[in-house]
């Protein structure tokens, strides 16, 4: 039986439609994503939350419009063992979002943001993973930002949704020497960061960001955001 990750639309930006439109693309990736990365192959599926739902006890995305949190665009974290994600649709779209489909594939979209914390959601339920890369450096155990220039277009009818490319785990083995590393297949080697993407590095305690040789300003913002917040989630740990 599927583990049901319930979506809340709190957005005035973004109608149920659209929403609709973004979960329906999410969930023909479920299945591919699930096999690689949910703990004991558990499949997931996402699904508009019932409009009497005012809570829920099991993993969720909301959609707002404008960021809770200082700098971010979207995120995801837990509360009381709840994993969630919350996607800020009128922060992203001041970047020159769209909300499916830019104009280019270089533009962000609001569905990549919402798949990018899904598929966190589920491989990092607990955001506390952290792999060891060949040069001993730590980076967290999150499965979109090296590639996070990347879009996978998704038809929904006539509608065309850039949803998120992801890694593979193979990608944080340093001894691995035959891919796909991704999804799109488009890294050659472990830990390798995209032209579009970024990560977040441990180096001796210390927490900076790298990002690929041609990221846009929305994922300059993304990367500084996540250091933010991987810097005060320390603080509050320590």
């Amino acid at each position: 039986m599927a583990q049901i990750i319930y979506c809340f639309n709190n957005s005035t930006a973004l109608t149920n439609n659209d929403m609709n439109i973004m979960i329906t693309a999410l969930n023909t990736l479920l299945p591919a994503f699930c096999a690689a990365w949910a703990p004991g192959g558990q499949q997931w599926w996402c699904q508009a939350a019932p409009t009497t739902m005012k809570s829920v006890k099991t993993p969720y995305c909301v959609f707002m419009d404008k960021s809770d949190y200082a700098g971010a665009l979207a995120y995801h974290t837990e509360t009381n063992n709840v994993p969630f994600g919350r996607v800020f649709v009128k922060t992203i779209l001041s970047y020159g979002g769209a909300i499916h489909m830019g104009k280019t594939t270089r533009s962000p979209t609001v569905a990549q943001a919402f798949s990018h914390e899904i598929f966190e959601i589920i491989g990092n339920q607990n955001v506390n993973i952290w792999w060891q890369s060949p040069s001993g450096n730590l980076v967290p155990g999150e499965v979109c930002d090296a590639v996070q220039g990347n879009l996978v277009p998704i038809k929904v009818g006539t509608v065309t949704v850039g949803l998120s490319d992801y890694i593979l785990p193979v990608w944080a083995d340093p001894q691995a020497n035959k891919g796909p590393y991704n999804y799109m297949n488009t890294l050659t080697r472990p830990f390798q960061i995209a032209k579009g993407g970024y990560t977040i590095v441990m180096k001796n305690g210390s927490l900076s960001q790298v990002l690929g040789s041609s990221v846009v300003p929305y994922t300059e913002y993304l990367a500084a955001a996540k250091l933010k917040k991987c810097m005060d989630c320390a603080e509050e740990s320590s």
